[in-house]
């Protein structure tokens, strides 16, 4: 298990990457890297979007209250999630304070494109709206209206010189599609025995 804080610190994150790196039958590290993206972006992000969705206020949460676990599952201290009536403190927390750092420990310890990292993570982010959107049709407006929120974010909200996954977000009114990747996540590089060969959205399949 890893507090996500520590995999900030180069030698901490290398050790995660490479224990996992042999758990997962990924054959380097950049696959890893990709692999783990594509989990938290999977199992974070939901926390606080459906708060936004179903709660009078937006959970706050930090990185160092959020452990990953040996199977690759998210663990929370509770004691340490907040919360804010503010949309646009939310939106900062989760990308610049949280996804952001992540992306760029996994950068910088790997080498692996950034690109690749954020479309994992816009990749997920259009997944939840897509499933979200369909399991509840009647939350429909507030569903496309959170989308054309997260469209606006500035490069402030993510400490980056630009929105980095605007060109890979699907639209409100494309919700509903399943968006094709424009980069490769390497998920076919994995050594698998029965789950399918590639990803679900590759660019190459």
């Amino acid at each position: 298990m890893i507090l996500l804080s520590d995999m900030l610190n180069n030698n901490e994150c290398h050790t995660f990457l490479h224990h996992q790196q042999n758990r997962i039958h990924a054959p380097n590290m950049k696959v890893t890297a990709s692999m783990i993206m594509k989990r938290y972006a999977q199992i974070y992000p939901p926390y606080i979007l459906n708060s936004m969705l179903w709660e009078d206020s937006c959970k706050v949460i930090p990185l160092s209250a959020c452990h990953f676990s040996e199977q690759l599952n998210l663990e929370i201290d509770g004691t340490q999630v907040t919360y804010t009536d503010s949309r646009a403190t939310a939106w900062k927390h989760l990308f610049c304070d949280h996804l952001t750092e992540v992306v760029t420990a996994l950068h910088r310890t790997t080498n692996l494109a950034s690109i690749i990292l954020w479309e994992n993570v816009a990749v997920r982010f259009n997944s939840y709206f897509r499933k979200t959107v369909e399991k509840h049709p009647e939350l429909e407006d507030k569903i496309f209206y959170l989308v054309s929120e997260l469209h606006r974010l500035e490069a402030k909200d993510f400490n980056q010189p630009s929105h980095p996954m605007s060109t890979y977000l699907t639209t409100p009114d494309t919700l509903t599609m399943t968006k094709k990747r424009s980069t490769c996540c390497y998920f076919h590089k994995l050594e698998k025995d029965k789950e399918m060969s590639h990803c679900l959205v590759c660019p190459v399949k």
